[in-house]
């Protein structure tokens, strides 16, 4: 037996991918995308509602200084939410270097005192938190839709 009896013939197979094989790549790349970017959104969700609560912890402890030195909270601005420059901000640059705003919309935190100058609650919305109708002292987050995190005086 000779080896040059068992050749190998590459002319007898075809060349390339069939379709179901294209099909079963394809569909598997597909949900690997999906996959990938679900969790990129969540995670840049997640990102933006740590910064959000990060901006109202920064705003309460200068509102505590605020209190610290004038015995009372500020006064609620004239429109709550609104973008920097179109309502008085709460604290000038006295008690907070730069306001802080909210990462997607741009527009101030709300900021209601209560209890005449004793209380205030400072409020956001989140985008991982769960839906809520409640509002920040009359007033609302994110464009009507209720606020779903808030800060209050200790």
């Amino acid at each position: 037996m000779k080896i040059s009896n068992f050749k190998f013939q590459i002319s007898n197979y075809k060349k390339g991918f069939t379709l179901i094989e294209l099909l079963v790549v394809v569909t598997i790349i597909s949900i690997l995308s999906t996959l990938g970017f679900t969790s990129y959104t969540a995670v840049t969700k997640g990102g933006r509602d740590a910064l959000r609560k990060s901006n109202l912890e920064q705003v309460r402890s200068a509102l505590e200084i605020f209190r610290a030195q004038n015995s009372v909270y500020p006064a609620t601005p004239g429109s709550c939410g609104a973008r920097p420059g179109t309502a008085p901000l709460i604290l000038d640059a006295t008690y907070i270097n730069t306001y802080p705003t909210d990462p997607v919309s741009g527009n101030n935190y709300c900021y209601v005192q209560t209890g005449g100058g004793s209380g205030y609650q400072l409020c956001a919305f989140l985008e991982n938190g769960a839906a809520s109708g409640s509002s920040c002292g009359g007033a609302t987050c994110k464009g009507g839709s209720g606020c779903n995190y808030q800060v209050v005086n200790p």
